[in-house]
């Protein structure tokens, strides 16, 4: 049973720490940022947490942004408050994660403690991706004011570092949960 593999707080503290860290953070940057910021735009989710994005979309929001100051220092403030934090902590959580749960499970017939380096790789990109996003959004929405050409482009990359950010979130835990839960070799009971 997982339970039962599952480490408590004294055993595995950083993997503990990490998931309620990103838990809390995760909180804040609803309670203390989307909602406020959706109420100020009129409804417009954050740039970070729509998948759906366009570029065209996040030059409409830039310009919307530009006429409500406070809502761009609110977008500017998680930036750098909670979602300076968030990736980091997060990707160790994902991280830590699939280290707890690839002992004695398979991938595709393979022992998935093999293909730990491969599987780790996920949280790490995710990491990276996000980070790249809220640069990116720190160079487009005001303050900055970026030339139209470098706004289009800066945009466009915006709407794309989120899907995979999304992509890298969603696939570790697809595969967290198939180490977890999936079919163990012949000798376990």
């Amino acid at each position: 049973m997982i339970l039962e593999r599952t480490p408590g707080p004294r055993r595995a503290p950083l993997l503990w720490a990490s998931g309620v860290l990103s838990a809390g953070l995760l909180a804040w940057m609803h309670i203390g940022f989307a909602r406020p910021f959706a109420a100020l735009t009129g409804g417009r989710a954050m740039p970070d947490l729509d998948i759906e994005s366009t570029g065209q979309g996040l030059l409409a929001l830039k310009s919307l942004l530009e006429t409500r100051p406070e809502a761009a220092e609110l977008l500017r403030a998680m930036h750098l408050g909670p979602d300076l934090l968030l990736p980091a902590v997060l990707g160790l959580f994902l991280f830590l994660l699939m280290r707890q749960a690839a002992p004695g499970a398979t991938l595709y017939g393979r022992p998935a403690e093999r293909l730990l380096p491969a599987l780790t790789a996920l949280p790490a990109a995710y990491v990276a991706v996000d980070y790249a996003e809220n640069i990116l959004s720190l160079m487009l929405f005001p303050p900055a004011m970026p030339a139209s050409g470098t706004a289009d482009l800066l945009a466009e990359a915006i709407s794309w570092l989120t899907r995979l950010k999304f992509a890298a979130l969603v696939i570790s835990g697809i595969l967290i949960l198939r180490l977890t839960f999936g079919p163990k070799p012949e000798n376990e009971p």
